[in-house]
């Protein structure tokens, strides 16, 4: 008998499914997974679509490995590189040297970003050429054309070993030069030194890597090259808005690299995973990213409108993978009707287990994986889920929940702050009016500290706007049928003359009541 404990849910966060980098690890891998709905990835295959964007959670990372290894079963070369994990703060702070960007209050308005791509674009030359030298068959022809380009993007001395391989990749620039070592193949008309170097306007180089780019001459064999983790740092402001520049430009210039590519018939391309708060984030500063996000990118969504929840698509992650496990034992593969009859009770808590699953999640893959895993902690002799389980596990999940979903305001909202927003929900009530709450932070005020102090700076209609964006609250409507309204139903804005309602999921942690008394 397959007990539960047996079942691989997954990780949380999909890169750690692919650690070992073993043939059986990835075809495990591919086998569970689940493409989301409406996203046609053959497209991505095609080099029509590069840009994965979603909601945290939703399972951009797990996309983009999806990818990265069909591409590498079709015979391609493919490196990740993680701009969160592997593009570390003083790596950052690197490319805000080499753009000779001053992050301060005073400049952040006027900073047109213009410097922040042409240092992409070198970091991404030396990364083409790092492979093509790296790899035996060559993604381009190693001829004059591709020496010229790699003696270009090489010519500078290379950034502080000790810093890691990605930091030889950014260029050392001071006041806006680069000190480069001479080589004929540079074909550059300057005044060298007598230890054969000269300084040459950063910018200047970087147009003529663009020239030589262009030159190259493609090959059958094709080079992919995946940005994930496209996150910001929440810790200060400063940092928060210098994220948002480096990625804005990287999203520039992957567009920017391929479109050359494709027009020179140049086998490579070049993909980013970014969240969809980060595209909002960086739509303020100042330059038009939703145009090649909207014509080269898919958005991850799983809810999909009018169709019934035990049908929706997320649910399709469940019974893969509980299936994958049945047939590792030599069970029979299971329908989906016979998955949720097996290992599923029928009712919990009144509903279906598939809405209820759903209805504990923000339609994200992760809280899905999260809920289960922490399901299947509580009993590893079980052989299905049962209600007392998920009952035992609802505070815990909560609270799991309420963490993950309020890092997305440390970007605006100090720690204390947070903990204000939390008293203000703390034992109320489940649904509630703008009205009712206004009147509640005058209230708590008078109580907490941390609540006295964030009614001072942010009006309560200003928090209920974040907390929707985030998904921490919706609307929902008055009378029997009840609808509700979510940013990751594709809500945009709350509205503020319909009653708010917390996400069931956190309601636990909060110590919400139920219904509106």
């Amino acid at each position: 008998m397959l007990k539960i404990s047996d079942i691989y849910m997954g990780s949380i966060d999909a890169k750690n499914e692919l650690l070992e980098g073993t043939d059986e690890e990835a075809q495990s891998f591919l086998a569970a997974f689940v493409v989301p709905p409406s996203l046609s990835i053959d497209k991505f295959y095609k080099k029509l679509k590069y840009y994965v964007v979603g909601l945290k959670g939703t399972g951009k990372t797990a996309l983009l490995r999806y990818i990265a290894l069909k591409l590498e079963s079709q015979g391609s070369k493919t490196q990740m590189i993680l701009f969160k994990s592997q593009i570390k703060e003083e790596l950052r702070k690197d490319f805000s040297k080499a753009a000779r960007v001053k992050l301060t209050e005073d400049n952040i308005d006027s900073f047109d970003g213009t410097d922040f791509e042409a240092v992409w674009r070198w970091f991404i030359y030396r990364k083409i050429v790092e492979a093509v030298r790296d790899h035996s068959t060559g993604f381009v022809e190693q001829n004059e054309q591709f020496e010229k380009f790699s003696e270009l993007v090489n010519a500078d001395t290379y950034g502080d070993d000790k810093k890691g391989l990605l930091a030889r990749l950014i260029p050392k620039i001071k006041k806006g030069h680069i000190e480069i070592s001479h080589s004929p193949k540079l074909g550059l008309d300057l005044e060298w030194d007598s230890e054969g170097k000269a300084n040459v306007d950063f910018n200047a180089l970087v147009q003529k890597a663009d020239e030589a780019f262009s030159s190259l001459t493609g090959s059958n064999n094709r080079l992919n090259i995946l940005f994930d983790e496209l996150e910001l740092n929440h810790n200060t402001e400063k940092q928060y808005k210098r994220d948002s520049q480096l990625i804005r430009d990287l999203i520039v210039s992957v567009e920017s690299v391929n479109a050359v590519a494709k027009a020179k018939k140049i086998n490579i391309c070049i993909y980013a995973a970014i969240r969809s708060e980060v595209v909002n984030s960086v739509e303020s500063l100042g330059k038009e990213v939703n145009k090649p996000i909207s014509d080269f990118g898919t958005e991850i969504l799983w809810n999909k409108p009018g169709v019934d929840s035990s049908q929706q698509p997320l649910l399709n992650i469940i019974e893969q993978r509980i299936n994958i496990a049945r047939e590792k034992t030599g069970l029979d593969k299971l329908t989906s009707q016979e998955v949720w009859r097996q290992y599923f009770p029928d009712k919990i808590i009144k509903l279906q287990p598939q809405v209820y699953i759903l209805h504990n999640s923000w339609y994200r893959p992760r809280d899905i994986v999260r809920l289960l895993l922490i399901a299947q902690d509580q009993d590893t002799t079980a052989t299905f889920f049962s209600v007392q389980a998920f009952e035992a596990i609802r505070k815990k999940y909560s609270t799991a929940s309420w963490v993950e979903m309020t890092e997305e305001l440390r970007s605006k909202y100090k720690p204390s702050e947070i903990d204000g927003i939390k008293s203000l929900f703390y034992g109320f009530k489940g649904i509630s009016t703008v009205g009712e709450l206004n009147a509640r932070s005058v209230v708590v005020g008078l109580e907490n500290t941390d609540a006295k102090e964030l009614f001072k700076k942010y009006s309560v209609q200003e928090i209920l706007r974040d907390l929707f964006r985030i998904g921490v609250i919706g609307n929902i409507d008055p009378g029997h049928n009840r609808n509700m309204r979510f940013s990751f139903r594709g809500d945009d804005e709350i509205i503020f003359s319909k009653e708010i309602f917390v996400h069931n999921a956190l309601r636990a942690h909060l110590s919400l009541q139920y219904g509106r008394d």
